[in-house]
C-alpha cells in the first residue's frame, strides 16, 4: 500500500470467482464483519440481467449495475467479493476499501480462456490491489490466515 487511506471495507478479488466468494465469506465470519458478493447483488437487484439488457439496452444495464456496485462499496465493516470485470469497471467506487488480490497459480484457475488473458489480468490486478497474496493452492483457511496476518501488519505499521 503506497499511501495511507481511510479503510472501511476489505475487497477480495481473484481470477477464480467461486474461490473469491468462499474466501470472502469465510474471512467475514472470522473477522465478525458483514459479507457481500457484488455479482450476486447485481443479479438480485436486476432479477434477470439478460432480460434487462434485451428490454432496456446495455447502457441502462451498465447504469443499474454501477448503482449496485456503488451501494455495495458504501457499506461499512464489510468483506466484499468482486470479480475482475466488475472491479476494473468500477474501481473508483472502492477508494475507501483495502483491495486484496488473492493470486492463484494459472493451473488452479477456471474459466480463463488462455494464458495471455491470465497474464494481462494478473498484471492489472497487481497494480490495482493494495496487497497481493500469492497462494499455492485453493484453501479458504490459508487465504484467511494470510489476509489477517497482512491486515495485522498494516495496522501495526500505521
Amino acid at each position: 500500500m503506497t499511501e495511507k487511506k481511510e479503510v472501511q471495507n476489505i475487497v477480495l478479488v481473484t481470477l477464480n470467482d467461486n474461490f473469491s466468494k468462499r474466501v470472502t465469506s469465510f474471512l467475514a465470519e472470522k473477522l465478525d464483519m458483514h459479507f457481500v458478493d457484488c455479482y450476486d447483488m447485481v443479479v438480485y437487484d436486476l432479477i434477470n440481467p439478460k432480460e434487462v439488457i434485451d428490454k432496456c439496452g446495455i447502457e441502462y444495464f451498465k447504469m443499474r449495475e454501477k448503482g449496485v456496485i456503488k451501494n455495495c462499496s458504501s457499506f461499512l465493516n464489510t468483506c466484499i467479493s468482486i470479480n475482475y470485470d466488475l472491479l476494473v469497471q468500477n474501481l473508483e467506487c472502492f477508494n475507501k476499501s483495502y483491495i486484496i488480490y488473492l493470486k492463484l497459480p494459472y493451473e488452479k484457475i477456471t474459466k480463463i480462456p488462455n494464458k495471455i488473458d491470465f497474464e494481462n489480468r494478473d498484471k492489472r490486478l497487481e497494480k490495482i490491489a493494495d496487497n497481493c497474496i500469492c497462494l499455492d493452492k485453493k484453501s479458504c483457511n490459508r487465504a484467511a490466515e494470510l489476509i489477517i496476518k497482512r491486515m495485522g501488519e498494516l495496522y501495526e505499521n500505521s
